[in-house]
């Protein structure tokens, strides 16, 4: 996983890691946990993540999956 890559996307679209957690439905100190990467992120809580800083499927696979899902 690339914690900097999914912060610095939340930072430029200008939203907090409280509006983060509100929409993964967990507290504060858990989301700052999983964008710094110490705790993983869910399968569920990534499509969340995902649709909620408009990442690409490509950004999905770079950023979550180090880039190593199948792209074909």
């Amino acid at each position: 996983m690339k914690p900097l890559e999914i912060k610095g996307a939340r930072t430029r679209l200008g939203l907090s890691q409280k509006y983060m957690a509100e929409q993964l439905n967990i507290n504060e100190q858990s989301y700052g946990k999983k964008e710094r990467g110490i705790v993983r992120f869910t399968d569920q809580e990534k499509v969340i993540v995902a649709r909620v800083l408009g990442f690409t499927a490509g950004q999905v696979n770079d950023y979550f999956f180090d880039g190593m899902m199948p792209t074909s």
